[in-house]
Formats: structure tokens, sequence, C-alpha cells
């Protein structure tokens, strides 16, 4: 099932888009939710999971749609659509694969759907290919990152990964240790995930990667969804998805 999101401050164009994805796509897209402002997108995209596709409009009630991605990273394709010609350099600058000039005709639509599931298909075979490599390496130890040099004052210290908390994104990523001291670094998020051992931290939401050790406790937010308590504190409330709650409880047990 494709989870789809559209971004579109129109009423009459979002139920349109979803008009025909129902039309071309009934049986495997399902629209996860319609946005129609900056805030709430930005707000929506912190608490849950990547869809794998997004439609958005470029104006929308409170600016450009380019102000989300300086908030929050967005990996999955995006098809924009938008009554402006002026932006599209732009907008392929972003994961933009399409960009739809309204009023957006049935064929231009129908042939951005086929670009879509062609990239799809292209990234499932690619990573086939790179599970098979996986396998054919099993006998050798994947090598994570042991440690993160940090600067305090006018010096630099190694860091070991089993001294840091968590890993936060504020405007840059900083580092959070065990003694409560915090360290700027210049890796994105998804570049530490992608370094360090995923049995030992875990990537809560787009804003965080927390050591399961500085897990204090999980409590209940909304039916299937947790906030999770860690130690040391961090200043917001972290909030899990309901597939994210489900999967690190299968974790901590």
């Amino acid at each position: 099932m494709v989870k789809v999101v559209v971004i579109e401050d129109e009423s009459v164009s979002s139920n349109y888009i979803v008009s025909l994805l129902s039309k071309y796509c009934s049986q495997g897209f399902r629209v996860e939710k319609e946005i129609d402002n900056i805030i709430d997108a930005v707000s929506w995209f912190i608490n849950n999971d990547s869809p794998d596709l997004i439609f958005m409009d470029i104006h929308l009630s409170d600016g450009l749609c380019f102000e989300i991605f300086n908030k929050v990273d967005i990996n999955c394709p995006i098809i924009f659509t938008t009554a402006y010609d002026e932006y599209a350099i732009k907008a392929f600058k972003t994961n933009g694969i399409d960009y739809l000039l309204k009023p957006i005709t049935e064929k231009d639509f129908y042939q951005a759907i086929m670009k879509f599931l062609k990239i799809r298909r292209d990234k499932r075979s690619q990573l086939i290919e790179n599970e098979k490599v996986s396998l054919l390496n099993l006998d050798k130890e994947k090598l994570y990152k042991k440690r993160f040099l940090v600067k305090l004052g006018n010096k630099y210290t190694p860091l070991k990964v089993e001294d840091i908390a968590y890993f936060y994104k504020d405007d840059i990523v900083f580092i959070r240790s065990f003694d409560g001291n915090n360290y700027p670094i210049n890796n994105s998020l998804s570049s530490i995930e992608n370094s360090i051992d995923s049995n030992m931290f875990y990537r809560v939401n787009r804003k965080i990667l927390v050591n399961i050790n500085a897990i204090e406790y999980l409590s209940q937010y909304k039916p299937g969804q947790l906030v999770l308590k860690v130690k040391p504190k961090f200043e917001e409330l972290i909030i899990l998805s309901q597939e994210k709650s489900s999967h690190l409880k299968s974790l901590l047990n």
C-alpha cells in the first residue's frame, strides 16, 4: 500500500487529487493525511513516519511550501502541484519527481503516477541487490562508529558512543551525553543513524535518535501512541507514532 500525503490549501484542488487517486490507483494507494498549511505539515512530519509519496502545492495559506524543508527532512518523492511555473528549478532541488501545472489534466496526473511507480520499482530492485550483497558479507562484522570528535570550548575530545544519551536536531544536530553536556556536530541524523549500532540507538522520530539505555519509561499518550521519557531530560515532548510505539516496545522487551 502506497501511503500518500496531500499538502494543498485549496479544498477543491485537494479533493480533485484524492478523486484522481481513487480513479487510477484505488487498489494500491491510501491518503494518510490532507494538510493545508506549513505549520500543520511540519508538525505532522515530526510526529509521523514518512509517507511514500507527497502531492504538494507551492503556495500554501501561510507561505511557500519550501519553508517545510527548512524544518524537517523529507526523503520521499514529491509531485508538486501549482499554478506557478517559476518554482520548477527550486522544486527539483528537493525530492521533486514531477511538476504539474494547474489546472491538472488527468493525462498529466496519470503520467506522474507512472513515473513515481517506475522510481519505486527501481528502488526496490536496488534494495534487493543491496540485500544480496549484505548476505554475501554476513561473515564480516559491521564496523560501527565507536566515538565522535566533539568540541568543548577550545578543546576537541573523543566522546565514546556508549557515553551518548541521544542525538537531537534543533537548527543543527547536537549530541547530549549522559552527564548532560551538549555538543554541536556537523552530521545529519540520518547519516549518524547509518553509522551506529541500531541495536543500541533507536530513531524515535525525525528529531531525535535515542540510546536505549537513556530511556527512563514509556507512557500512554493516545490509543496506540506513547510518550518517551529519557534521561538526561529532553525539553520537548517525545511522541511516538503507532508504528514506532509498537516497534520500540518489541525492541525493549
